[in-house]
């Protein structure tokens, strides 16, 4: 139960990690509110964090996917 309890404690530290370094990287793919903040002088890093931490599980899990899951090749 413990080892199962630390590999998905590990698996979502990656994910938030990839989010947090990706919306540092490309604040302008966060929304209108939380980059008129940067605009007017609060702090990027804050900023990120917020965002991430505003997020619902199912959501960060959706953006982590569209971001960093190749999709597959389309059938035809």
């Amino acid at each position: 139960m413990e080892k199962t309890i630390l590999f998905w404690t590990e698996k979502a530290k990656k994910m938030l990690v990839s989010l947090y370094t990706y919306y540092q990287e490309h604040p302008e793919q966060m929304s209108r509110e939380y980059r008129g903040l940067i605009g007017c002088g609060q702090d990027k890093t804050q900023v990120v964090c917020d965002y991430i931490a505003g997020m619902t599980d199912q959501y960060s899990m959706h953006q982590y996917e569209e971001l960093f899951v190749p999709k597959a090749w389309a059938v035809y």
